[in-house]
């Protein structure tokens, strides 16, 4: 697997970056569209919540001119570190994460399951990507690495 994360991270990374970007939407639409909502559950409609209100924070911090969905850094970037951000270094991704987790568990499958896990590995490469921009722009991100979590406080 590391193999293919520095493959991923390596010189192609605009190019990667746009199919990463592609293939969440694709999973996430998949998971959607595949998704008996008459069957939708307490957990998963609290992970609904907790998505959106993630999302929500961040949007709210960030600003909607400085959101970028591809992983790239942008001219006149800026650290934000508050916020969500205090906490995890890529709340959009977690939000995205919980959200389908939720519609993993309205409708459990090995099919739907295996597109979940999927997500995850696209995310995962994306943000890899992400970290490593921002750990070369800017200069004090490694003291940010360290006192926020990647994706979830306790993971």
């Amino acid at each position: 697997m590391k193999n293919v994360l520095e493959v991923i991270g390596g010189a192609m990374k605009k190019e990667y970056g746009g199919l990463l970007v592609a293939c969440q939407f694709v999973l996430l639409v998949l998971l959607a569209a595949t998704t008996n909502w008459r069957d939708i559950n307490l957990p998963a409609l609290l992970l609904f919540i907790a998505s959106l209100l993630l999302a929500g924070w961040a949007f709210k911090v960030m600003r909607l001119g400085h959101f970028n969905i591809l992983p790239t850094i942008k001219s006149g970037t800026i650290l934000i570190t508050h916020g969500p951000y205090r906490y995890i270094r890529h709340p959009m991704y977690a939000s995205l994460l919980l959200g389908g987790l939720g519609l993993l568990l309205i409708s459990c499958s090995w099919l739907r399951l295996v597109t979940f896990l999927a997500l995850w590995f696209v995310l995962y490469c994306k943000l890899r990507i992400e970290e490593k921009l921002l750990a070369d722009h800017f200069p004090d991100y490694s003291l940010y690495q360290k006192r926020s979590r990647m994706l979830f406080p306790w993971f």
